[in-house]
């Protein structure tokens, strides 16, 4: 399914150029200033990305979005939105709309590998009444490039592809590639919000992103009649664990096996999923042999300490700034958390230097705990037996309000005021 955006701007036909050496310049063409008519230039039209936008644009501040992709394909299958998530979505004005088709979660339950009994459920949701959903990504996406689409302080350019970044008196110059040849584009604001293999990161000599050695198997399930009453469920195996939870109104089941792919195995993903598990609970085995096309994504991470603010008048966000394996699921709501108080202080700082600095001091300490947080999680759900044992004694002990306290100050976080 695509999601074809009438409203998107035509390309310019511009012609590029090259040094003659073979190194990339930046195109001839049509010059637009980033401080004239769009003050923030924003790259990558992910939930990072079109999430800011937003939160600028509400806050009065004119941006230009740059997505490479010629047209918003759907992409990925489901994610999970807690609280702190839904909170910038409701500041953002687009909580009904992704909500519509999600499924509310009150718990996560952990089951045994083998057997599918439940070793614990974990109370998820907010102190404040602020629920826990489970959604497709692309009903998600849909509802913000909807609310994109309709703020005319937002311009969003598809198949502009970035292809290098300099420094300028100005601020910066941001080449781009596009159908036509190429563009260049200058701003004094730029947020680079184009994900863990982001070109903007590259570009300003920024370290790659790093293996982490694990691979997600994911896949999409018809959901039984009657639609999806499952929840959201954990099988915790020695070195591996499987994810499901509805999405589409509960009508499917997005399932996700994350384990370590044995190098140099090229197979089948399905087969490699179902090797991940083989002699695992009858149920989940049954959900992978009947679900649709199973796509297989190495989990990437980028180094801790990459700097944010990584040139002046630039910012990274989301996945750009700091990826990491999704073992709490707080890949959308930390890209939409940045969201949010990257706009609130650009909105009310004097310079961007300043916000983009007080945005480093102020995100980073909570980034660090979410990464401690899936660090703790990536061990404790791959313990190989007898560990396990002990793991599964502790949670069964353990009530189901100290689970939840256990998380309170990750699903209670607001949005700045």
């Amino acid at each position: 399914m695509r999601l074809l955006l009438d409203a998107v701007p035509p390309q310019h036909e511009l012609e590029g150029d090259r040094d003659p050496a073979g190194g990339l310049s930046l195109p001839r063409g049509r010059r637009l200033r980033g401080d004239d008519a769009a003050p923030v230039v924003v790259i990558g039209a992910g939930i990072a990305g079109l999430g800011v936008s937003l939160a600028l644009a509400r806050r009065g501040l004119h941006v230009s979005l740059f997505e490479r992709a010629p047209v918003l394909d759907e992409v990925g299958a489901g994610l999970q939105l807690s609280p702190n998530a839904l909170r910038v979505l409701a500041e953002l004005g687009v909580i009904t709309a992704a909500s519509a088709s999600a499924v509310e979660a009150r718990a996560v339950t952990l089951r045994a590998w083998r057997s599918g009994r439940t070793i614990a459920r974990v109370p998820v949701g907010g102190s404040d009444g602020t629920p826990y959903l489970s959604v497709h990504r692309a009903d998600l996406q849909r509802s913000l490039v909807a609310a994109v689409v309709q703020d005319p302080r937002i311009t969003l350019t598809l198949g502009t592809t970035l292809r290098g970044c300099r420094p300028i008196a100005a601020g910066h110059a941001l080449a781009f590639e596009t159908a036509g040849g190429g563009q260049t584009v200058e701003a004094s604001i730029v947020v680079g919000a184009d994900g863990v293999h982001s070109r903007l990161a590259a570009s300003l000599g920024l370290a790659p992103p790093q293996d982490t050695g694990l691979t997600a198997w994911r896949m999409t399930v018809s959901a039984p009649s009657g639609g999806a009453t499952g929840g959201i469920e954990a099988w915790l195996g020695a070195s591996a664990h499987a994810v499901a939870y509805p999405i589409r109104a509960g009508q499917a089941i997005n399932v996700v096996v994350l384990g370590h792919r044995e190098a140099g195995t090229a197979g089948e993903p399905r087969a490699e999923a179902l090797a991940k598990v083989e002699g695992w609970d009858p149920r989940l085995i049954g959900m992978l042999r009947g679900a649709g096309e199973v796509s297989r994504w190495p989990l990437l991470t980028v180094p801790p300490a990459r700097r944010w603010h990584a040139a002046p008048g630039i910012l990274l966000i989301g996945d750009a700034a700091h990826a990491m394996p999704p073992f709490a699921a707080q890949g959308a709501a930390l890209a939409l958390e940045d969201a949010s108080v990257a706009a609130q202080l650009l909105a009310g700082s004097a310079s961007a230097a300043q916000a983009f600095d007080r945005f480093e001091s102020l995100r980073r300490p909570r980034v660090d705990r979410v990464r401690a947080r899936v660090a703790f999680h990536r061990r404790i759900y791959h313990l190989p037996f007898p560990f396990s044992l002990g793991r599964d004694m502790a949670l069964r002990l353990r009530s189901a309000e100290r689970l939840g306290t256990d998380l309170a100050w990750l699903y209670d976080w607001h949005p700045p005021a």
